[in-house]
């Protein structure tokens, strides 16, 4: 683990994947204590509640974020734990932070990491999405069709547009579609703009699974 460690403070964002056999949440809070120290910077946790993140007395300890309440200051080091897509809107000002994902339900956060190429603790690896420039063009269209929040008829018709483009690209993924939305959108967007994805798969016949709960 030394060795990984040594590799993951070279990068801004580092995921901790939810072992389906194994629990890593015991890892996961040596590796945010650990790289705030190697980094010599705070340690901020963002939890969904404070209770998650207190109810550890090595968490407890530190700076707490919530879903509902404080602002995360720019420039430390963010355990994000246990988190849902919702509490993620709290990273969306940070620019020089290093964020430590803890993942809660196994594989829930994985398009996140693809997103935003994050050091995997686990395997060792860098996440790739897997995206064209091509790809990623249609992507932030998407994204700039959601300026009212997908609520109007024209931004489905665009979107749906956009998602045929992917799908002839042979790059559409639904989940990262929502991954690269959440970057910048609001979860209230973003169940308008799943809504309008589970309609064009829909009609395509596709049927989406969503991770294990």
């Amino acid at each position: 683990m030394s060795a990984r460690l040594d590799e993951a403070l070279k990068h801004r964002y580092v995921y901790l994947p939810r072992g389906n056999e194994k629990d890593t949440l015991g890892l996961g809070k040596q590796l945010g204590l650990a790289l705030a120290q190697r980094h010599r910077a705070r340690l901020t946790v963002l939890s969904v509640q404070k209770g998650g993140a207190t109810h550890h007395p090595e968490l407890a300890k530190q700076t707490i974020v919530t879903e509902r309440s404080g602002r995360i200051e720019d420039g430390g080091v963010v355990l994000v734990w246990c988190t849902r897509h919702k509490t993620l809107e709290k990273l969306h000002h940070l620019e020089n932070s290093v964020v430590v994902l803890v993942e809660w339900i196994p594989g829930e956060m994985e398009p996140w990491a693809k997103i935003n190429r994050a050091y995997n603790i686990v395997t060792g690896e860098v996440m790739e999405p897997g995206l064209s420039d091509e790809a990623v063009e249609i992507l932030e269209g998407i994204v700039y069709e959601g300026y009212k929040g997908w609520t109007d008829d024209i931004s489905e018709r665009m979107v749906r547009s956009s998602l045929n483009d992917l799908v002839a690209l042979g790059e559409y993924n639904r989940d990262l579609v929502l991954a690269y939305a959440r970057q910048t959108k609001h979860e209230s967007s973003i169940e308008r703009l799943g809504k309008i994805i589970d309609k064009f798969d829909a009609d395509r016949g596709v049927a989406y699974s969503s991770p294990r709960r």
